[in-house]
């Protein structure tokens, strides 16, 4: 008996997902018109080629090889050396025994190790449901002579899956879909079959809903961490950035540590955050920004009233500011392009400005939860220090946050304002170290924030 090869597609995120494939298999890539099955089968192919592979490209189609050559070059991936074979669809529709005769010919010619037919739907259109399976049966015959990795492609829906005989021929399903949700619409990507699964593989991380992108660039997955995360121990101590609140947390806050300020409307929130950042980029760290469309130029404006000119950190790379729409970022993507910035930047810190914007984002409590959390672990295992601000609708110290985000914080500072328009600032939390949890006044200087045991300016 022949020993089963292992293969991958050959995609970012999709092979962490499913883990290796197994050569000769069946694979039913299904979904509607424009999902990106195609794109998918040609990434595929391409990385194939590359690895030394001989692979065929069987399209059903009705435009021109020409046509066909001019739309594949506008995809930065694809490999010229992928051997297509294209085919008349209404020819097929017509003739499909014809076809499949067709068929066998090219791969018996050529013998591939990776075959794609795309799409497989319109071979048996119009055969009676007895005659279609008979059909799908012999080509099922054919498949397994060919000892190849096949992925067939389908234009169907999730339901109809289940009533399709080739459903139940294949070793595996993943279905690519479309959603629209408000402004949002996004790409998703299930596998709702896979035979021959590896015993280490977590089948609960292979059968679930995982997000896509898809452009010239190619096709790739932006909610699956391929990052082994270590929870590393609390160790250095770094600056706030305000000399006086240091003291109050004794040296200041742990590298790994994660600090949510909370207060009401200009008590200088957004200020606080700036000068932690600053006091990084002045020892030349890399920091990340985070905040939401609308806010960035208030956030500048901020900077430059204190005469910090962070312009010029962005400009030569140490300052990163993701500013996204949270009507129109799918909250996978948002937390992924925050990862892959602190990642390739090998930032030191980041600052979360107003958090409270997450809820348009992710109006289930639930899910906003499980985003804070993801994005603290990863921030802790990869040694990031950082600081989120959130509103209060009062002042009072006692007041939870609609987010319930301090059960997941290491450190709570609050600000509030006196009937007297004098400012107070209270620790009321720091995890893993002392702090001193009496109010200590503070003001809003040309400079920054400054504690009353500092020198006002």
């Amino acid at each position: 008996m022949d020993e089963l090869k292992k293969l991958e597609f050959g995609i970012r995120g999709v092979d962490e997902i499913t883990g290796t494939l197994k050569s000769p298999s069946t694979i039913l890539l299904a979904g509607t018109a424009g999902v990106g099955k195609t794109s998918f089968c040609l990434q595929m192919l391409s990385n194939a080629v590359k690895n030394g592979e001989k692979t065929l490209y069987i399209p059903f189609t009705t435009e021109s090889p020409e046509k066909l050559n001019m739309y594949f070059s506008t995809m930065k991936f694809f490999d010229s050396r992928v051997t297509i074979h294209p085919i008349n669809r209404s020819m097929s529709e017509k003739d499909p025994l014809s076809t499949l005769i067709d068929i066998g010919n090219v791969v018996g010619s050529s013998k591939p190790d990776r075959i794609v037919i795309d799409p497989v739907t319109p071979l048996g259109f119009g055969f009676i449901e007895p005659e279609k399976r008979r059909f799908f049966y012999t080509l099922d015959s054919m498949i397994q002579e060919w000892k190849a990795l096949v992925v067939l492609t389908g234009e169907m829906l999730k339901e109809e899956l289940h009533e399709s005989v080739i459903s139940h021929l294949v070793d595996g399903i993943i279905y690519l879909s479309r959603e629209d949700r408000g402004l949002r619409a996004g790409n998703f990507l299930e596998v709702l079959k896979l035979r021959g699964i590896e015993p280490q593989k977590n089948t609960e991380n292979i059968y679930r809903k995982y997000r896509y992108r898809m452009n010239t660039e190619g096709f790739s997955m932006i909610s699956y961490s391929q990052e082994k995360e270590t929870i590393t121990n609390l160790s250095e101590k770094v600056s706030s950035g305000i000399p006086a609140l240091d003291k109050l947390l004794y040296r200041g806050l742990f590298s790994d540590s994660s600090t949510l300020v909370t207060g009401k409307p200009g008590t200088g929130k957004t200020t606080l955050g700036m000068q932690f950042i600053l006091n990084g980029l002045d020892q030349k760290e890399p920091c990340i920004i985070v905040n939401f469309e609308g806010l960035q130029n208030s956030l500048f404006h901020e900077a430059r009233r204190h005469g910090w000119e962070i312009e010029k950190y962005i400009e030569n790379g140490l300052l990163k500011v993701i500013s996204a729409d949270p009507q129109s970022m799918w909250p996978e993507e948002h937390e992924t392009l925050i990862k892959e910035y602190a990642r390739e930047t090998n930032a030191r810190r980041l600052f979360f400005d107003d958090i409270f914007n997450l809820e348009i984002m992710l109006p289930d409590q639930l899910q906003l939860r499980g985003y804070l959390y993801s994005l603290l672990r990863y921030l802790k295992a990869q040694n990031v220090t950082s600081v989120f601000t959130i509103p209060r609708s009062s002042s009072s110290i006692t007041e939870n946050t609609r987010i319930d985000a301090e059960f997941l914080m290491d450190n709570i500072i609050i600000l509030r304002n006196s009937e007297g328009g004098r400012r107070y600032m209270c620790v009321s939390k720091s995890k893993g170290t002392q702090h001193m949890p009496n109010p200590l006044e503070y003001a809003i200087t040309e400079r920054g924030i400054k504690l009353r045991s500092d020198t006002l300016v």
